[in-house]
């Protein structure tokens, strides 16, 4: 019997369906070690990225069809260190979602039969993380009336200049109110909790679950700009132990160590870096790709003066008075003609591309850029 999964190839053998394995890194295996391979798993794990999850169940209806529940077991009878933790989850939004899910609930395997799944190498606190999404298609808590409270009553009845101080009152209560609803997903001090997004990504990818990657990704590139931050050297353990090689994951997080200011980074994280962060980060600053300069909406131009005129932040060559060259209409950097060849940029992108920030992770780029999607798919 042969079980055929979308996307994949017809003829893969029952036993074969992709399960997850054991999450690579975590906090309590410590940096860079590596979990076994579970010893009672009968699948084993696909690399095929070719088709993943479908859209998420309308849930405002979809109770009305759910038929039962299935039970998931996190942990193992035979491991101390990971006590067994049950769940019982509504099967078809589980199956809906999640390939992984569907193929084991839906086939021929025992989990088929016993409606019983068991993932001995995950962790509670992150499975938990998974059912968040799965119930409410968020990460965040949502606060009643935290931001429209914030909000001056004469702001929804009169027009205001665009220079009036009442616009950065307005952001700073807007960032404030979605701060609120982060929860869990920073520390204390305010600062985001990347380790856990960074092991929620893993799950979410070897349950394929592709909604949830891309959320993760739009989560984490928020958080970085609302903050400030970027990942400490810790989370760089867990982002190259236990997340594939080709993941966008890895892209983001990249981009926000080239393009975003983070010279006091070694003086408040003193521990060791991943040494293959350390490498591509060292080849992304030596090399930058096209995203240096697509990600900017450059016009014609050349400085009047030696006053006016500026270094190519390409080449770093200064653009000489007279010297035909390009330069951003949100940033203000410019770029020469070699660089712009070098890059495969071409002139007159003004009309396309979206400078919110100069930044890919901001604005309409970051799905162009990071999200994975069915062919001919992007976010809504």
């Amino acid at each position: 019997m042969a079980v055929a999964l979308a996307g994949r190839p017809m003829g893969v053998p029952v036993m074969e369906i992709p399960s997850p394995t054991g999450s690579e890194t975590s906090l309590a295996t410590g940096q860079g070690q590596q979990d076994p391979q579970p010893q009672n798993s009968h699948i084993t794990r696909s690399r095929s990225r070719a088709r993943r999850s479908p859209a998420r169940l309308p849930l405002r209806t979809a109770f009305r069809n759910f038929s039962g529940t299935v039970e998931i077991v996190i942990g193992d009878d035979g491991d101390k260190s990971r006590p067994i933790t049950k769940y019982m989850v509504h099967k078809e939004l589980l199956t809906a979602s999640s390939p992984f899910f569907a193929a084991a609930l839906d086939g021929a395997f025992a989990e088929g039969l016993d409606q019983v799944v068991r993932l001995p190498e995950e962790k509670p606190e992150i499975f938990e993380w998974f059912l968040q999404w799965l119930y409410t298609g968020s990460l965040t808590i949502a606060q009643d009336g935290a931001f429209s409270a914030s909000i001056p009553q004469h702001h929804h009845h009169h027009h205001i200049p665009a220079d009036h101080p009442f616009h950065a009152h307005f952001a700073r209560a807007e960032a404030d109110a979605l701060a609120r609803t982060d929860g869990d997903l920073r520390n204390h001090q305010g600062s985001p909790k990347y380790f856990l997004l960074i092991d929620l990504y893993a799950l979410s990818d070897r349950l394929l679950t592709q909604p949830l990657s891309n959320h993760i990704l739009t989560t984490i590139a928020r958080l970085s700009e609302t903050t400030n931050s970027v990942p400490t050297p810790s989370d760089t353990f867990i982002l190259y132990d236990g997340i594939r090689e080709s993941s966008p994951l890895r892209t983001l997080i990249l981009d926000l160590f080239a393009y975003k200011k983070t010279d006091k980074l070694l003086e408040t994280h003193k521990d060791e870096w991943h040494p293959l962060f350390l490498r591509a980060l060292v080849v992304k600053l030596k090399r930058p790709g096209p995203e240096a300069i697509e990600r900017h909406a450059l016009e014609a131009w050349r400085p009047e003066s030696w006053s006016t005129s500026k270094p190519c932040e390409g080449c770093k060559e200064i653009l000489k008075p007279g010297q035909s060259a390009d330069k951003c209409l949100g940033c203000d950097k410019a770029f020469c003609g070699g660089c712009l060849r070098r890059f495969g940029g071409v002139q007159g992108w003004s009309g396309s591309m979206d400078t919110s920030g100069c930044k890919p992770w901001v604005g309409r780029g970051l799905c162009g850029r990071y999200h994975e999607h069915l062919e001919g798919e992007v976010c809504r």
